[in-house]
């Protein structure tokens, strides 16, 4: 089953510092309903979410870091 609409957006993140910060980060982005996939770079410290658009928006998934301890910029 293909899904539609699918968007990527890359959230710039502040506070991650180590493999436990990037899982914890992984894991409430893709929580997230809607959300395809997300890869969360510590190097760059940046999240790269796959999400499908009408389903949820950039706003639920930068709210979802913010409640994992984390700044989404």
């Amino acid at each position: 089953m293909e899904i539609e609409n699918m968007t990527q957006e890359t959230i710039k993140v502040e506070g991650m510092s180590c493999m436990h910060c990037q899982l914890k980060v992984k894991k409430a982005v893709e929580a997230v309903e809607g959300v395809q996939r997300a890869d969360v770079n510590l190097q760059t410290k940046q999240v790269v979410v796959d999400y499908e658009e009408g389903k949820v928006n950039l706003e639920k998934v930068k709210a979802a870091i913010k409640e994992s301890g984390y700044e989404p910029v």
